[in-house]
């Protein structure tokens, strides 16, 4: 297993997007931190640096590229094969490459938060970022939660997104797929906010947990949409993640090479 994983990352590593892309990434954060030094009533440096300077959100379409080549790629070139050969089981194959779907996530979140406080310590120095005032958490400890709430709400969506790589051989679909979810989750919410008044059951539908980031943002708000606790919203995020990769499992196993 550890050398599947090894490989994993040495090919994800390999491919220029990986790098390239984080890269755009934390060239927009300084964008971002810039144009807030510049113009702070446009954009809050709080707000900002709360969101990893945007950085958490454009993550989530990194790691659908990723998620969605990580599987299609092999049956797409065939490479499929030499790992069967070298009697590797589809079940070491399909849990190494979750594995490094992990390792590579947290590498990029924690480098973007570690490039955050780099941001906020060298165009905001006045802002105190461990201040806590009453119950209210400091800025560092909002930025954390967010972090984490997103890392959770992103793997709920990838998880999905293996799923669907695992049934379509095509990456370019898998990716359109992901990216179209992604972008659809925001009015899908909208309506499912609608029905959950109607029919409170369906809060516990996945769309509804994918509102984790949101809520920590805003809880009084969204508790009164979402009809569930941020507690129950993180749980129902993992129960998801793990239902949804053992079926990435079971799909796989069945899949034709």
């Amino acid at each position: 297993m550890t050398t599947l994983i090894k490989q994993e990352l040495f090919k994800m590593f390999k491919n220029k997007s990986s790098i390239i892309i984080p890269i755009l990434i934390f060239i927009l954060m300084i964008g971002l931190a810039i144009l807030s030094k510049k113009y702070p009533d446009i954009m809050g440096s709080k707000a900002l640096f709360k969101q990893g300077y945007s950085a958490f959100s454009w993550i989530f379409f990194l790691m659908i590229i990723q998620a969605s080549t990580i599987i299609t790629m092999e049956f797409y070139y065939g490479t499929i094969k030499n790992l069967l050969y070298r009697n590797y089981s589809r079940t070491s194959i399909i849990i190494s490459k979750i594995i490094s779907l992990v390792i590579y996530s947290l590498i990029i979140f924690v480098i973007s938060i570690v490039i955050s406080l780099i941001l906020n310590l060298t165009f905001f120095s006045d802002v105190n970022i461990l201040k806590q005032s009453g119950d209210h958490l400091s800025l560092l400890q909002d930025m954390l939660l967010t972090a984490l709430s997103n890392y959770v709400g992103m793997w709920l969506l990838l998880s999905l997104t293996l799923l669907i790589s695992c049934i379509f051989k095509s990456p370019g679909v898998s990716i359109a797929i992901g990216i179209i979810f992604y972008f659809a989750i925001s009015i899908v919410s909208g309506i499912l906010f609608a029905l959950i008044d109607q029919w409170e059951w369906l809060k516990w539908l996945p769309i509804n947990m994918l509102n984790l980031s949101s809520q920590i943002t805003d809880n009084e708000v969204f508790k009164a949409l979402t009809k569930l606790e941020l507690h129950e919203l993180f749980i129902g995020n993992i129960v998801y993640i793990i239902i949804f990769l053992a079926l990435v499992i079971f799909v796989f196993k069945k899949k034709n090479v």
